[in-house]
């Protein structure tokens, strides 16, 4: 009886520390990095993209190439560009005109600028949330390792010294049981976990591809929605960081569980969940970075104009 009692709180006792295992932490350190300290203070309002007329159009065409007239197009160039093309050489109109053109320019820059830096600080921050996990679970994993040596060193060690038979065989099945368990929990652990919200979600608009939120201006999106500034000229940037995306688990089905967790406005999150979020951030902003490549073509052709 003695035996099925020891077995039987063993039992209870694993059993709470798998359900232990995967509880919700709130400490100090995730209520701090789960507040999206990365959000701006004060709500930006976004500059309309300007049509271009068709004869606009074939003016600045012979001047710009293809790719520099999309830029000039969202960045809401072309009045100034026409400006100084439409103005008499040396005259004070054209300094005035590429004034213009520098400032808007460099308007464009600042937004691009915050957009990464945002991105930026997401994704440092929910990165050191998961470093945070990935602590507690390696310490619970060591504690978890500790255990099961020592319980199988003590089964081992009772095996040789108790003379009944009936008790050593019970103490020699209970401790086996509890060394298998500890192992399971080893192989298997199911980590801590984190409660978190997110606000202002600058991954929803690329998922879904729409920008109804405004995070992101009319100019950045334009050009993350323009086919010609991919490599493949066949997908937007957009398109593509949707594609690399799913790789995370992540599928086109609607409403899946990870879609809602990622894109939507949160949840319960993994270590794992964490480091995906986190990379997802870390790509986007490469990829708004890697806009200021094709900006380095823009000024080029801005500064030498006669």
């Amino acid at each position: 009886m003695k035996i099925f009692f020891f077995l039987n709180y063993l039992l209870c006792f694993s059993s709470l520390l798998l359900t232990s295992c995967s509880s919700l932490i709130n400490t100090v350190q995730v209520q701090t990095l789960t507040k999206n300290y990365c959000a701006p203070n004060v709500t930006y309002h976004s500059i309309p993209v300007q049509q271009i007329s068709p004869s606009d159009s074939i003016l600045l065409l012979k001047y710009f190439s293809a790719h520099d007239f999309v830029l000039i197009k969202y960045l809401n160039l072309a009045q100034p560009a026409l400006n100084y093309l439409n103005s008499p050489k040396y005259a004070t109109q054209r300094l005035s005109a590429k004034q213009t053109m520098t400032e808007k320019y460099m308007l464009f820059e600042s937004e691009l600028n915050a957009i990464a830096a945002e991105l930026d600080c997401n994704g440092e921050r929910i990165d050191k949330l998961a470093g945070y996990i990935d602590e507690l679970n390696a310490k619970k994993q060591t504690r978890l390792t500790v255990a099961s040596i020592l319980l199988g060193a003590v089964t081992a060690v009772t095996a040789t010294t108790v003379q009944n038979n009936d008790l050593n065989n019970g103490l020699s099945i209970a401790g086996g049981l509890g060394t298998a368990v500890l192992g399971f929990m080893t192989l298997n652990p199911k980590g801590k976990r984190i409660k978190m919200s997110l606000q202002r979600n600058m991954l929803e608009s690329i998922w879904y591809q729409n920008n109804s939120s405004q995070i992101y201006p009319s100019s950045i999106w334009g050009i993350l929605s323009e086919k010609r500034f991919s490599n493949s000229l066949n997908l937007s940037l957009v398109e593509t960081i949707r594609q690399r995306w799913l790789q995370y688990g992540l599928d086109d089905q609607q409403n899946s569980p990870l879609e809602k967790l990622y894109f939507g406005d949160g949840g319960v999150f993994a270590v794992e969940d964490l480091h995906d979020l986190a990379n997802m951030h870390n790509e986007l902003q490469a990829t708004i970075r890697s806009i200021q490549q094709d900006m380095r073509s823009l000024m080029l052709s801005i500064t030498s104009l006669d």
